[in-house]
């Protein structure tokens, strides 16, 4: 929270507040519907991902898959630090009979794969934009770091898996448990099911810079498909920050920073991260919502999923 109260004091320190405003209301409508369609595509294809990588437990109908991912987006309006990612796993794993552990790995996938896309993208994009070459070297850094701390933990967990036994009871347990988390990734050993993933993944990511490119035309700023695609990689990126529900606050300022880089207008700039935060965060929450009540789910299941586990006395 006080991260977020940090960066919209910087951000509201930046603009002109009566300039965004203005620029919202003046907002063409059929930009906006446009956008929220292709929002609804995007949660289509992540839903289908996600089922892909949730067959290691068995078939999941696909409409189950929509629902929860959906109440996962739910949860992270109203949960900091992206919490609605572990209400997902604990509900899901539940609700599905594959248990959290599992479905939490799955999840964790979805995040690498996000990632490493993003970074991918924004490396290339970075060098074909003259104004966003500053970008490149640090989704170098963070591709590379990415890419050596998950060879390294994938070798430390093959490496203690094959003593097995021979570790010492203290370690038996904290392995059992993450080597269920990683079976969530066990469906990648498919070269079908990780083609389908893959493909998926980087089909998400341009339906979501064409969001972002609609959003921002519908606010009169004109940008190329590329630097759209370098802005909708930017704010992707910022929801890993931990903040507010919904990422609010780093979205916008991380969003500001990278559209002045483009030469972009302070308050047309904020306008089009404003909007996109609305018509990428209210409709599937909406969606969320309404499969939270359709499944009988109450507010207080939430709380096994982010609360500490209770210290023996």
């Amino acid at each position: 929270m006080a991260v977020s109260l940090v960066c919209i004091v910087l951000l509201v320190a930046r603009i002109d507040l009566a300039g965004v405003g203005g620029a919202l209301l003046a907002a063409a409508p059929a930009g906006i519907a446009v956008a929220v369609g292709l929002v609804c595509l995007e949660v289509a294809l992540r839903a289908r991902r996600w089922q892909t990588l949730l067959q290691v437990a068995g078939p999941v109908a696909y409409p189950r898959a929509v629902a929860y991912l959906c109440v996962g987006y739910f949860a992270n309006s109203l949960l900091p630090a992206r919490l609605g990612d572990l209400a997902r796993a604990h509900l899901a794993g539940h609700r599905l009979g594959i248990g959290g552990l599992v479905t939490l790995g799955t999840i964790i996938i979805e995040r690498l794969a996000d990632a490493g896309t993003i970074l991918g993208a924004v490396l290339v994009l970075g060098l074909l934009t003259p104004a966003a070459h500053d970008l490149v070297w640090p989704a170098l850094l963070l591709l590379g770091i990415g890419t050596v701390t998950g060879g390294v933990t994938v070798a430390l967990l093959v490496g203690l898996r094959r003593l097995g036994r021979d570790l010492p009871p203290v370690l038996r347990l904290p392995l059992s448990l993450l080597m269920r988390v990683a079976h969530g990734g066990a469906a990648l050993r498919s070269p079908r099911s990780f083609a389908v993933v893959a493909g998926l993944t980087i089909a998400a990511f341009l339906v979501a810079a064409a969001e972002y490119w609609v959003v921002a035309g519908a606010v009169g700023l004109r940008l190329t498909l590329v630097e759209a695609a370098l802005v909708m990689g930017a704010l992707a990126l910022s929801t890993s920050i931990p903040a507010a529900p919904g990422s609010l606050g780093t979205y916008e300022l991380v969003g500001l920073a990278v559209l002045m880089q483009l030469g972009a207008p302070p308050a047309a700039a904020v306008a089009s991260v404003v909007l996109m935060h609305l018509v990428a965060t209210l409709p599937p929450a909406l969606v969320g919502l309404a499969a939270f009540w359709r499944l009988h789910l109450r507010l207080a299941t939430f709380a096994p999923a982010i609360a500490p586990d209770p210290v023996p006395a």
